[in-house]
């Protein structure tokens, strides 16, 4: 009975209705005793007066249980996983009637209902009717904001929906969630490592500037890529901002912590140089791309390196889905190729037979 909170309900609702346990007593004909163990949580009611007590305190009878079942962080992460993998092999709407069921049965379990909105996101496009899919993402998000009570959780959500918005053309929507500008940053985290140092917690301290650092290491390579696309029109700064990038991946070994990090910068390098019809320039992000594809040791994961060696336990107890992918192993490896193949943004590589071969061995090297 882990999973009920029958007591504490009965006993909020008994004195909202300002009754006595002797009229719950008698309503339902059981001793006065008998309630009061209830009350004390030492025993519950016989099945058959569930109904009957539901009726007096006018509520379902899941809600007189309090019935809220939960799954363990591993759970959910094991779940993911095994879903994911489903993706890639059955239809979705029959995973997705797994989905729902699980969600119907954990319907408490916010953790879980966040990752099977991000699971959704993950695998919309494979679905027959996509934009039905994300509006189920926005109610799942939208459930957990409003009841979960937890920051990180509804913060989580929040960029989740936003994120949405986006994909549905929204960009008005996206600013009224998250505002149109951006915080100052003031260095929280120094004056957090700086007390642990004082209180004698040193590995702690160490931890937080080495996450902190991480962080920003990554927000910066991130920011930095996804400008580049809105400085076409200034050759000298977006070939700037391409050296300053390609350096930082370098100087901090990006691809042995976060290799997406790096595939990212160079598609939106390759589409920029496009663009200005520098496809010279383009076919050398390409180039790139591909060398980082062939440098990809499956399954993914995200973990650190000698530099950030505290980083490992951090990502364990605060990343939902631990080091694990978000998806699973053939659909990243499709995505990949599919970048540069599929891309109308590539278009007029299509003929160059560099640009072929790349494609030829990419497709050898996945696999696929």
């Amino acid at each position: 009975m882990q999973n009920f909170q029958f007591s504490s309900i009965f006993v909020q609702r008994r004195k909202e209705m300002g009754v006595t346990q002797q009229q719950v007593a008698g309503y339902v004909g059981v001793s006065k005793a008998a309630v009061s163990k209830w009350e004390q949580g030492s025993s519950y009611p016989d099945i058959t007066l569930l109904p009957k007590l539901a009726t007096y305190f006018n509520i379902s009878i899941d809600a007189l249980l309090g019935y809220e079942p939960q799954m363990t962080k591993e759970h959910i992460q094991n779940v993911y996983a095994q879903l994911a993998k489903k993706f890639s092999e059955q239809p979705f709407e029959q995973v997705q009637l797994e989905i729902e069921e699980l969600l119907s049965e954990y319907y408490a379990c916010f953790p879980l209902i966040l990752q099977m909105a991000q699971l959704y996101l993950n695998y919309y496009q494979t679905s027959e009717d996509p934009p039905k899919i994300l509006e189920r993402v926005l109610l799942l998000c939208e459930r957990v904001i409003a009841l979960s009570n937890d920051y990180k959780l509804a913060h989580e959500a929040e960029m989740i929906m936003a994120y949405v918005m986006l994909l549905t053309g929204k960009p008005e929507e996206v600013l009224l969630i998250l505002g149109d500008d951006v915080s100052v940053h003031y260095g929280k985290e120094q004056l957090i490592a700086t007390a642990l140092g004082m209180t004698g917690q040193t590995e702690r301290a160490k931890e937080i500037m080495q996450v902190s650092m991480y962080q920003y290491m990554l927000g910066t390579i991130s920011s930095a890529t996804e400008s580049l696309l809105m400085e076409t029109d200034n050759i000298k700064h977006y070939d700037e901002t391409v050296h300053r990038i390609e350096a930082m991946l370098e100087l901090f070994q990006v691809k042995q912590l976060n290799i997406n990090a790096g595939l990212v910068f160079y598609l939106k390098a390759a589409m920029g140089y496009i663009m200005q019809q520098r496809n010279d320039k383009a076919l050398e992000m390409v180039r790139k791309y591909y060398r980082s594809c062939c440098d990809i040791e499956f399954p993914l994961t995200l973990r650190g390196d000698k530099y950030y060696y505290l980083l490992d336990e951090w990502i364990d107890r605060n990343i939902n889905l631990g080091s694990q992918a978000p998806r699973d192993e053939m659909s990243i490896k499709k995505d990949l190729l599919g970048s540069i193949s599929n891309s109308p943004l590539f278009e007029s590589l299509k003929d160059d037979e560099e640009f072929t071969a790349i494609v030829a061995n990419l497709k050898h090297y996945l696999k696929l």
